[in-house]
């Protein structure tokens, strides 16, 4: 199915669609469940520097996005450290640089923490009507498969 969302809710959109897959897989893949975590947090700091219409770095440095963040948006430091948790992870989890792969556990926690930082994000006004957008058009997308 298609959606059709605002360019503002796009990436919230496909933060949404990563933690739900990490959700769906952490039991059986948790190295797939982290990887997916790691990038809804990604999309979740882009979408809302988009929201503020600020620039932003396309590349995957999770430090650099925070840094423009905390120059607009203050964060509760369990959430900054919820972000800098993914940098144990980032590129190593695709290209297998690991010294261990996440465990269930491992998987169970990125789910949590990733949530914790998309309900901080949400709750800023510029972002959560964007973020609504994007939950509403992916419990369409979902009804309309099952």
């Amino acid at each position: 199915m298609n959606v059709h969302i605002s360019k503002k809710a796009e990436l919230f959109f496909k933060a949404i669609e990563d933690i739900w897959v990490a959700e769906q897989t952490w039991h059986g893949s948790p190295n797939n469940a982290v990887w997916h975590c790691t990038q809804a947090v990604e999309k979740t700091m882009k979408g809302f520097l988009r929201c503020l219409n600020m620039d932003y770095d396309h590349g995957h440095e999770l430090e650099s996005l925070l840094e423009s963040i905390l120059t607009v948006f203050e964060l509760p430091i369990e959430v900054t450290q919820h972000i800098l948790y993914f940098n144990t992870y980032g590129t190593a989890l695709r290209y297998k640089t690991l010294t261990d792969d996440p465990s269930p556990k491992d998987a169970e926690i990125a789910i949590k923490r990733t949530i914790q930082v998309m309900q901080e994000f949400h709750s800023n006004q510029k972002a959560s009507m964007f973020m609504d957008e994007a939950k509403e058009a992916h419990k369409k997308m979902l009804s309309a498969i099952c």
